[in-house]
């Protein structure tokens, strides 16, 4: 663990005892599991699953950010708040986070770790030798152990919202078309992800966004699936003993913006490499800087946000346009970007390129048994940045360093390029075949590089590359939370 300190100034100076790995470190009231870890020093939280390389808080990567607490596995250290004597724990590695022995599979050539390597012909299905090969693989992969307590878990109640007017997003765009349409004398329910209205833009440095009193709040839910060609949309809030919501309405508005997409280049998975969004957001509210020495990269706004971030008290050392990026220098964590020269830093802020999130459209207007395929006209309107085109996605030309697409799955540039040469191009097959996008970021942002890197090393229009079937639930949703939905909506005769 690094000594540096990354707290900011306006830090609060409550702190808290917690705990990584039974040793004792110190948070500060306000820092979430994930920015108290890093304001500690610690940069891996994770790692991958296959030849176990390094993973962190990234904002991109759901996995970096899984561990073990307090006897529960699987929980998101970005969502959780650090209270007093929590206990944290890596859970992907044996016999323990001092001395990993499954670190050994990175001397593993990665040929031999390809997509369906764990379904060898050696092994039939159905045989006991192939439970015992389907143990090894769970155990080598790191899969959490079950949860300590094993009590009965409350089935926290569903709720059921009808509405004139849905508006997903609590930025300034959904907060206008709220109030808009209340104005028009409209029923109008704003729901948010954040725990409280325009929390990116105000870290950004704009104005907290007004919303008119007679617009309804849910915030702290992700709204995770369009169902029913979107006339039915479900809602999951991020602390598990909250019921999920089920949203009916005559008008539903996408405010929900865009997000930066790491772009096709080597080592932009390691611990230290986090989105404009999420670093802004840990410096403003929690007063944690994402490094000591900062890079900011971006697609033309990367001055505003390196600004931003000075005026929070971010050392940033260079802001340069991500397609000056070649790659980014490290073996467990950041140490420096490689521009036509390399810029030393721990750090790597990429504002961009910005991708909006297609899941709720997709869900909303796909059709198809096997496969979905977008074929009809979405009932959700987008507005503000949602509305935007996408950003061309940068792909780093050939090159013997390690460039992966799925972190989590270890889905690497030269395992797709494997495909292509053998003419497989198709994004739902090559999913298929490697797993990419399969983990618990469920597909995003890998499936926007895979689908970056097929139409840049196959010569096929991107435009005409669809995506991998954007199925719900798009985010966590717990057991329990669904079970709670059973008597608030109605199944399908």
């Amino acid at each position: 663990m690094s000594e540096v300190n990354l707290r900011l100034r306006h830090a609060s100076s409550e702190c808290v005892e917690f705990f990584w790995n039974g040793r004792s470190l110190q948070g500060r009231k306000g820092e979430s599991l994930a920015a108290a870890l890093l304001a500690n020093g610690v940069q891996t939280l994770a790692w991958t699953r296959k030849s176990h390389r390094p993973m962190g808080y990234s904002g991109s990567y759901v996995a970096g950010v899984l561990a073990r607490v307090d006897g529960v596995p699987n929980v998101r250290l970005d969502l959780l708040a650090v209270t007093a004597g929590v206990q944290v724990e890596m859970q992907n590695c044996w016999p323990g986070p001092a001395f990993d022995v499954l670190r050994l599979s990175r001397l593993i050539p990665d040929r031999w770790l390809q997509g369906g390597f764990e379904h060898t012909n050696l092994v039939p299905s159905g045989s006991p030798l192939f439970q015992r090969w389907e143990a090894l693989l769970a155990f080598l992969a790191g899969v959490a152990k079950p949860a300590e307590r094993t009590a009965e878990v409350a089935v926290p109640q569903g709720q059921y919202v009808s509405t004139d007017v849905l508006v997903i997003g609590g930025g300034p765009a959904g907060c206008a078309a709220a109030n808009e349409a209340a104005r028009a004398g409209r029923s109008v329910v704003l729901v948010t992800r954040g725990h409280r209205l325009g929390r990116y833009a105000q870290s950004a440095g704009q104005p907290k966004p007004q919303l008119d009193e007679r617009v309804q709040q849910v915030t702290g839910v992700e709204v995770f699936g369009a169902y029913r060609e979107g006339q039915l949309l479900l809602g999951a809030p991020h602390d598990p003993a909250q019921g999920a919501l089920a949203f009916e309405a005559d008008d539903v508005v996408l405010a929900t913006g865009r997000r930066a997409c790491p772009p096709v280049i080597p080592n932009m998975w390691l611990p230290g490499v986090m989105d404009a969004r999420t670093a802004l957001i840990m410096a403003h509210e929690q007063a944690v800087a994402p490094g000591a020495r900062v890079v900011v990269v971006g697609n033309g706004d990367q001055t505003a946000h390196a600004n931003r971030l000075r005026e929070l008290g971010v050392n940033v050392v260079a802001v340069r346009a991500i397609s000056e990026l070649r790659r980014v220098l490290g073996r467990n964590a950041v140490s420096a970007a490689l521009f036509e020269q390399p810029v030393a830093c721990d750090a790597l802020v990429h504002a961009g390129p910005w991708l909006v999130d297609a899941s709720l459209t997709f869900q909303s207007r796909a059709e198809g048994l096997l496969q979905l395929r977008e074929q009809r006209q979405s009932r959700l309107r987008t507005v503000g940045s949602a509305a935007e085109p996408d950003q061309p996605l940068p792909v780093a030309a050939r090159t013997r360093y390690k460039a992966l697409l799925c972190p989590c799955f270890d889905v690497s540039c030269h395992e797709i390029e494997a495909l292509i040469e053998q003419g497989i191009t198709d994004l739902e097959v090559i999913k298929r075949l490697t797993s990419c996008g399969m983990g618990p970021c469920q597909g995003q942002p890998c499936w926007d590089l895979l689908r970056a890197l097929v139409s840049a090393r196959s010569g096929i229009p991107l435009h005409t590359l669809p995506r991998p079937t954007l199925r719900p639930p798009r985010r966590a949703l717990s057991v329990a939370q669904a079970a709670g939905l059973a008597d608030v909506v109605e199944p399908l005769q």
